[in-house]
């Protein structure tokens, strides 16, 4: 109850500000319309890039498609020695991964990032939570259309990396990908591309991986569908930052590195 109050007062003396700011969502049909605009051409570019033989998107899908298949390989094997190495403090730290990694509290940060860069006047914060929400709705419709299409097995079902039920919506068939990944990792490709210093860049690639493990850990998902999720949200941060603030700057990006007994994500910066 006491939660719910300190809410209803935060929102009676933040709105009014929101609402008499300049144009935004909360205020303008203008600005819903131009939002919906850019982020059904991110959309488009989200399922073009894939696909795309004249730049590197066809490249960059073929990688990331080997990746994937070759952790599938090995994916028992990573199961394996993950749940043979359990203990109560991993246990209480992948409960926490698990949830910073809910994609609806990911919703609900990019909101209030946004609201607060109306609320304190400043357009960097503004734009950065235009930029998280776009990223976390491409990369999660992604995700869940990919998710009912594939219609794999969690883990814990049978222990099956192969066990398939494609377009059949059936209930713990829907391990591949992962949107808890997907989601942190298009969160972290956001904060990491406005942020200036490298130690938060690699916080955020850092806490986004943590969350992926985690889900293994607690045999939620295979390590390849974990994978196919962090390039997911790699590729909808990049697509939606360069939409917004893609002007040669420093980047920090992730690439996956696969051996017969993990499967990690390695940082790459360009300079």
């Amino acid at each position: 109850m006491r939660i719910w109050l300190v809410c209803f007062t935060i929102a009676v003396m933040v709105l009014p500000r929101i609402a008499a700011a300049d144009d935004n969502i909360f205020n303008s049909t203008k600005a819903i319309k131009e939002q919906t605009v850019r982020l059904g051409d991110e959309a488009l570019e989200v399922v073009k890039t894939p696909v795309d033989t004249d730049g590197y998107g066809f490249v960059g899908t073929l990688a990331v498609a080997g990746a994937v298949g070759l952790t599938y390989v090995f994916d028992d094997d990573i199961r394996t020695k993950l749940q043979g190495s359990k203990s109560r403090g991993l246990d209480k730290a992948t409960d926490a991964g698990t949830l910073i990694g809910d994609p609806f509290l990911h919703i609900g940060i990019a909101a209030a990032v946004y609201g607060g860069g109306i609320f304190a006047e400043s357009p960097r914060w503004k734009e950065t939570g235009e930029m998280l929400g776009e990223t976390i709705l491409l990369a999660d419709a992604t995700t869940f259309v990919l998710k009912e299409t594939i219609g794999r097995a969690r883990p814990f079902v049978k222990g099956d990396k192969g066990s398939f039920t494609p377009g059949r919506f059936k209930t713990d068939y829907d391990s591949m990908p992962s949107m808890h990944t997907s989601s942190s990792f298009a969160m972290a490709s956001i904060m990491a591309a406005t942020s200036e210093s490298m130690a938060a860049k690699v916080f955020f690639y850092s806490a986004a991986t943590f969350v992926g493990f985690s889900r293994m850990y607690q045999d939620k998902h295979w390590a390849s569908d974990v994978l196919l999720g962090a390039a997911i949200g790699e590729l909808c941060g990049r697509i939606v930052i360069a939409n917004h603030v893609n002007k040669g700057k420093n980047s920090v990006s992730v690439v996956p590195l696969v051996s017969s007994n993990s499967a990690v994500l390695a940082l790459v910066g360009r300079w």
